[in-house]
């Protein structure tokens, strides 16, 4: 844990792929894991289900458990945060003297450290413009002798692709929110977002299972892949909830759907 000044994102140059950054986290450095104490770890989508499903839980049970949520100042939606444990503050996948227990699922923050994605969007460019930056924290030595490595072989070496592509879907919802120029969501609305978003499991029993008639509006290639792949499911909410709420339908009849009731 560090007694001294807080981390903080060194926003002085913007590095894309083929920029180079040196940096190296072994068990030998005597900082190691004290980054895992004392954190703000929001937890994306993707985030969850890989950690629920490495863990053996639903999305409901993961989330009770391990998360708390409170709603963004800036984005105002819900926003979820990994609780850490009592009284050090430590990641609760933290193992002393081990390092993450669930290091081959662990978030994407996580992932990407000590780089921060910025992900830049607009209405009139297709895809997403990426850069990073790097995360400064006094008491961490890996930038000392560490090896070299381009932006392109941390991504690749920390297999961070899939996360990204991931994040740019919820990425997309924001967006939407942003567009509709809508600041805060009703206690209904954030029930939607947070069962789309983040309780896949849920959202697997409501849409696939319950009386929804929104399913029957989708076709049956749709509702296949869907309930075969758990990723496609988690790409399919996020829209679900985008066009729910921001964009004035559902998916499978279009915009002229009301969300109304």
């Amino acid at each position: 844990m560090s007694e001294g000044p807080e981390a903080y994102i060194d926003d002085s140059k913007p590095l894309r792929d083929d920029d180079t950054f040196c940096f190296s986290c072994t068990p030998e450095r005597r900082c190691f894991t004290n980054c895992c104490y004392d954190l703000n770890l929001v937890l994306m989508p993707y985030d969850i289900m890989r950690l629920k499903n490495r863990l053996g839980m639903t999305s409901g049970d993961f989330l009770k458990k391990y998360t708390g949520v409170h709603v963004g100042q800036e984005t105002g939606v819900p926003v979820i945060l990994l609780k850490m444990e009592e009284p050090y503050l430590k990641c609760p996948f933290l193992e002393e003297a081990r390092g993450c227990n669930v290091y081959e699922d662990r978030p994407g923050a996580c992932r990407t450290y000590p780089l921060a994605r910025m992900a830049r969007r607009s209405q009139s460019m297709e895809g997403v413009e990426e850069f990073y930056y790097i995360v400064r924290e006094p008491d961490c030595q890996g930038f000392r002798d560490g090896r070299e490595w381009t932006v392109r072989e941390w991504k690749a070496n920390e297999k961070i692709a899939k996360f990204n592509e991931m994040n740019d879907v919820f990425g997309e919802l924001l967006q939407a929110k942003q567009v509709a120029n809508i600041p805060h969501l009703s206690a209904d609305q954030i029930d939607i977002f947070y069962m789309g978003c983040y309780d896949i499991d849920g959202f697997r029993d409501f849409f696939l299972n319950g009386p929804n008639l929104e399913r029957y509006m989708e076709s049956d290639d749709v509702i296949s892949k869907i309930s075969e792949d758990e990723e496609e499911l988690l790409k399919y909410g996020i829209r679900w909830v985008k066009k729910k709420l921001f964009e004035g339908g559902c998916l499978g009849c279009g915009a002229s759907c009301s969300t109304d009731g």
